[in-house]
């Protein structure tokens, strides 16, 4: 039997603004089965970034059931976040700002080595290694941030819109290189997204948000995700055109059916 490593029942979550609380989600239901790619995609101001602050342990301010590899989502643990300001210290190294983590959690310098070497390496980023980060382009502080999330070998990886301020070429090669790790890792991944053909090129589930409250109107199967051809077929883009009815209030309908 599949093993959901995220199940959310019936969750409400609210957040603070101008002294007042607001419910941004209610009556979410969603699973994820351990291993698979996930992509959120939905109006902006849905709830979709308190969402997977839920799942990070950054928002403790809900109901409902929300379990993470059985257990409630607490703060670090086998989860990374990464969000889209990338979060790098400028006065840092592209070497130091990976080895946070694990210097965090006292980790022995030739482990810190190793796996430096090696995630900074797969990323190809290890030439850089002692470049700061006003040093570098949009992608390559992208692949940075990552590089600092994998090297904590996560379990769940949480992405809240890593690629919204990347130009149209260097998003898709970093989505091509985020596929090659989940193909390495097999890490359970959860993305939000508002770009269309980048929930269709990975998303393997893809969960459709309703306007603020959120909460799930449509899940969707997709066996096409993840094929580095996949982009510019006639499917694809039918899946993507289906996609886009279905965020503005029409019904999904899978081809053929």
């Amino acid at each position: 039997m599949e093993h959901n490593y995220i199940s959310i029942k019936s969750l409400k979550a609210d957040y603070r603004q101008k002294k007042q609380s607001v419910v941004a989600l209610e009556s979410v239901d969603l699973s994820l089965p351990k291993g698979q790619r996930g992509v959120i995609i939905g109006p902006s101001g849905c709830g979709k970034s308190t969402l997977l602050n839920v799942l990070a342990g950054l928002n403790q301010s809900y109901t409902g059931q929300v379990l993470v590899d059985n257990q409630p989502p607490i703060c670090g643990g086998k989860t990374a976040l990464i969000l889209q300001e990338y979060g790098l210290l400028p006065w840092k190294t592209v070497w130091d700002n990976v080895i946070l983590g694990m210097e965090l959690r006292k980790k022995s310098s030739p482990e810190i080595k190793e796996a430096t070497q090696k995630v900074l390496e797969k990323l190809g980023l290890l030439s850089m290694a002692k470049r700061y980060p006003v040093q570098l382009s949009g992608g390559q502080r992208q692949r940075v941030a990552i590089a600092r999330a994998l090297i904590l070998e996560p379990q769940l990886l949480l992405m809240d819109e890593p690629f919204s301020s990347l130009d149209a070429l260097s998003r898709e090669e970093i989505q091509d290189s985020l596929l090659k790790i989940w193909e390495e890792t097999r890490v359970t991944m959860l993305l939000i997204t508002h770009n269309i053909e980048e929930a269709v090129f990975l998303g393997q589930k893809i969960f459709v948000m309703s306007s603020c409250p959120g909460h799930i109107v449509q899940e969707i199967e997709n066996r096409m995700a993840g094929d580095y051809n996949l982009r510019g077929r006639v499917q694809f883009l039918e899946m993507c055109n289906q996609l886009r009815s279905c965020l503005r209030g029409g019904e999904y309908y899978a081809a053929g059916a």
